[in-house]
């Protein structure tokens, strides 16, 4: 099934759509189990690091609406998604990071050079691998940096925008502000 970048032309949720997406996002992490996703994640190419970190954000949750939200459960979860669909770009990160694992190994100034090799490969196995994902979807790539950046970021980030932005209008109309 070939989708294509909408982002841009979508009109923004409701308050109303935004409560019912997100009650829809924490019901479905109701039946999840730590240790399947662990394993999932770990399975996709996730580092373990990484996996325990997100073991803490998993048992985050908040109150809204008046609704206990298992808020981490459901920002895993879409990480879980988001690596599915994108498992090109995902493919480039890990190799991203190997790059970095492997130049620390050089004695006396892998230590120095792995920040930035990981850095650097990080950036530019994602991006990459952002073109595949692309490419893979039927989408034109422009291989711009800057735009392949911004449209990676908007493909993860869209629906937790949305549903921010509508509940902000809903719960805090004068905006998140104190």
């Amino acid at each position: 099934m070939k989708t294509t970048d909408t982002t841009a032309t979508m009109p923004r949720m409701t308050g109303t759509e935004a409560k019912l997406e997100l009650m829809i996002l924490n019901a479905d992490t109701q039946a999840l189990e730590w240790t399947d996703m662990a394993t999932l994640l770990h399975g996709r190419g996730a580092s373990l690091e990484l996996v325990t970190r997100m073991q803490d954000l998993w048992e985050k949750t908040k109150v809204v609406g008046g609704v206990l939200v298992n808020i981490g459960r459901v920002i895993v979860l879409k990480i879980w998604e988001f690596m599915r669909a994108n498992s090109n770009m995902v493919l480039g990160t890990v190799l991203g990071a190997a790059l970095g694992a492997l130049v620390n190994l050089i004695p006396w100034i892998g230590p120095l050079l792995a920040p930035i090799a990981m850095t650097i490969g990080i950036t530019l196995g994602m991006l990459h691998g952002h073109r595949l994902d692309k490419l893979a979807e039927g989408q034109q790539v422009s291989y711009s940096i800057i735009e392949d950046l911004i449209t990676a970021a908007k493909r993860f980030f869209q629906l937790f925008a949305d549903i921010f932005l509508a509940l902000r209008d809903e719960y805090f109309p004068n905006g998140f502000q104190s």
